[in-house]
């Protein structure tokens, strides 16, 4: 990989469409080998069906699913 996009989530299932729908607009645009890692940072809502519902559909995203909370910069730092 040459890119790597970081981003933790927290009961983020209503934001995670359109937050994807954005970036994936911008990395579609450039021609470097890119991986999306989410971080779900222990999510109480549906973060984690919705994450792997976009790795099926784009083979860039990968998750690291936290089993609670530890934070963003714990997140950051995994």
């Amino acid at each position: 990989m040459k890119l790597s996009v970081i981003a933790p989530a927290y009961n983020e299932e209503a934001s995670l469409p359109l937050f994807y729908a954005q970036l994936k607009t911008v990395l579609d645009s450039i021609t470097t080998p890119v991986e999306i890692l989410f971080i779900n940072d222990g999510s109480r809502d549906r973060t984690i069906e919705v994450l792997r519902d976009l790795k099926v559909k784009d083979p860039r995203v990968r998750i690291l699913d936290f089993s609670r909370n530890f934070g963003h910069q714990m997140a950051l730092m995994a």
